[in-house]
């Protein structure tokens, strides 16, 4: 299983689509603040634009930063990179060698979910430290209060995305719908799902002249909160990968590996 999961690792970082999502995903996280003093000074030459610099920040803090670990596009990026990874392999025909070579083909799929730990890991701090080093770079940056709780809401974030990972991993391998599963992802990623969260409590309010509120309780919906409640934060992301996880091995055991 370790070597298993060391070469899943090794493909990850040799991966194009990896290093081209990641370089994006810095220079989202950078570009912020760059861009927003430069459309300030572009439109100082617009008539009635006086105010405009006043409404600009002037500093920001560490705390801050943390709380927005996906700037830009780069929770789409991230989703995108795994879905990527996930398949590669199916896609090129490598996993009838590596399923070979296990005595469950299920284990593959465990293997894949901890590189993306690592995945997920990395793409997080690009994004927090190139959005820190625009900041750095422009405008006055300060450590803020309340570090500690903001370090724990971003460490649930994380959870609440390995949840969202480990639905892109049953799609995407154990139902083999690369096509799906990037569709998926750009829904995940662009928060489009809060459209589909809506319809159905319109539904189940009509149906029944109750509210539930489901995407209270959906782990994309969490983790794109500037500070996720620990409840259902926490229990939502734990169940979610425990679930999907379950539920891609079993069903990619039980099928046939081309």
């Amino acid at each position: 299983m370790s070597n298993l999961i060391r070469m899943d690792i090794h493909r990850m970082f040799k991966a194009r689509s990896f290093k081209v999502c990641l370089v994006i995903a810095l220079l989202m996280g950078f570009c912020g603040t760059p861009l927003l003093k430069l459309f300030a000074f572009l439109l100082r030459f617009l008539p009635d634009s006086a105010g405009i610099s006043s409404m600009l920040p002037q500093s920001t803090t560490v705390a801050s930063i943390l709380q927005n670990p996906f700037p830009g596009i780069n929770a789409m990026l991230i989703m995108f990179s795994v879905c990527y990874f996930y398949y590669a392999d199916i896609e090129h025909g490598y996993i009838k060698n590596i399923a070979g070579q296990v005595s469950r083909r299920g284990y593959t799929m465990i293997s894949r979910y901890i590189a993306v730990i690592l995945h997920n890991l990395i793409f997080i701090a690009a994004g927090i430290i190139g959005n820190l080093i625009g900041n750095v770079l422009f405008i006055k940056v300060t450590m803020g209060e309340n570090l500690p709780q903001v370090l724990g809401a971003l460490g649930l974030r994380f959870l609440l995305l390995q949840g969202v990972c480990a639905i892109l991993l049953l799609v995407t391998c154990a139902l083999k719908s690369k096509t799906f599963g990037m569709v998926l992802a750009v829904v995940f990623g662009t928060g489009a799902m809060t459209l589909i969260y809506m319809s159905i409590d319109t539904a189940f309010h009509m149906a029944f002249k109750k509210t539930i509120e489901i995407e209270n309780y959906m782990p994309d919906q969490l983790m794109d909160a500037t500070a996720p409640p620990v409840v259902p934060g926490l229990p939502v992301a734990i169940i979610t990968i425990v679930l999907f996880l379950i539920l891609s091995v079993r069903i990619f055991d039980r099928r046939e590996v081309r």
